[in-house]
């Protein structure tokens, strides 16, 4: 098993925790949620994103897609606890350089990608 791999995976574990979590409602999330203050409906957004995300890491040709999207994910994530919620950080920070370990392994995918859009208008 190669180290990109093993991240992969470690990822799509971690995703589909905190995605899911945000999605059944469990209630540190739902705590979260409500101290942001914009309401629910954006828990079940970025649980969306962040179940999609996991299942994109392994779809052949969008790896590095899904870790921008994720990296996205956790910089939006990162921003909202530090100026509305505070602590903790650490795991927001690991999956930051998880992600984007992934997008940048496999940029060779995203350049192809926006290429393919650029040409198509």
């Amino acid at each position: 098993m190669t180290k990109i791999t093993a991240l992969r995976i470690a990822l799509t574990l971690a995703f589909l925790y905190f995605g899911l979590r945000k999605l059944t409602g469990y209630s540190t999330d739902v705590a979260i949620y409500d101290a942001i203050g914009f309401g629910q409906f954006p828990r079940y957004v970025t649980g969306s994103i962040e179940v999609l995300g996991a299942a994109l890491l392994w779809r052949r040709g969008f790896e590095g897609v899904a870790g921008l999207l994720l990296l996205g994910t956790m910089i939006v994530g990162l921003s909202a606890l530090l100026i509305w919620v505070g602590p903790p950080y650490l795991h927001m920070v690991l999956l930051m350089a998880g992600t984007g370990t992934v997008a940048y392994h496999y940029r060779d995918q995203i350049g192809q990608l926006t290429q393919g859009i650029s040409h198509n208008k």
